[in-house]
C-alpha cells in the first residue's frame, strides 16, 4: 500500500544507463560539449566554495552505479547479476576516488583524467549491461504471456 512497484524503480535504473551512453558519446566523440573541456573530471562551478568539484561523467556514471547496487538491498536483487554487481562496485569506487583526488587536489593533470575516462568507460559498460538486462527481462515477459495466450486456446 503506498509503495513503488518494481517497475518504476527500474525506470531509474534505464534512465540513468541512457544518460551515462549520452555523457560517454559527448565526452568520446566530436559532439558539442556543453561544458568546456574533454574528460575533465571537473568542476561545474557551485556556489558554494570549497565544495567536492562536480563531474558530469563521474556524477551520473557513479549514480547508476548507486542506484544497481541498491536493488542488491531491495526486493530487486533477482534481476541482478554478479557481473553488474562487479561493475556497479568498480564504478562507484572510480567515481568516488577521482571525486576525492579532484578535491583534494592531490592530482593535477592526467592521472585524474585517465581515473576519470575509466570511470566512464566503466560506467558505459555498465549502461550497456543494464539495457541488455532489460531487453532480455522484457522478452522472457512477452514469451510467458504468449505461451500464456497459446495455453488458454
Amino acid at each position: 500500500m503506498g509503495g513503488i512497484d518494481g517497475s518504476s524503480v527500474r525506470l531509474v535504473d534505464y534512465g540513468l544507463a541512457v544518460l551515462v551512453l549520452a555523457v560517454a558519446a559527448v565526452a568520446f566523440t566530436g559532439i558539442s560539449r556543453p561544458y568546456p573541456v574533454w574528460l575533465s573530471g571537473g568542476s561545474v562551478p557551485l556556489p558554494v566554495p570549497g565544495t567536492v568539484p562536480v563531474s558530469p561523467e563521474l556524477v551520473v556514471s557513479g549514480s547508476l552505479g548507486l542506484v544497481v547496487l541498491h536493488r542488491l538491498q531491495t526486493a530487486e536483487m533477482r534481476g541482478v547479476t554478479p557481473i553488474t554487481v562487479l561493475l556497479g562496485t568498480l564504478t562507484l569506487f572510480l567515481a568516488a576516488l577521482s571525486t576525492y583526488l579532484r578535491w583534494a587536489g592531490a592530482v593535477e593533470g592526467g592521472g585524474v583524467i585517465v581515473i576519470v575516462a575509466f570511470t566512464l568507460v566503466c560506467g558505459a559498460v555498465l549502461a550497456g549491461v543494464v539495457l541488455v538486462e532489460a531487453l532480455v527481462r522484457a522478452g522472457r515477459y512477452w514469451h510467458r504471456q504468449r505461451r500464456r495466450t497459446l495455453s488458454l486456446r
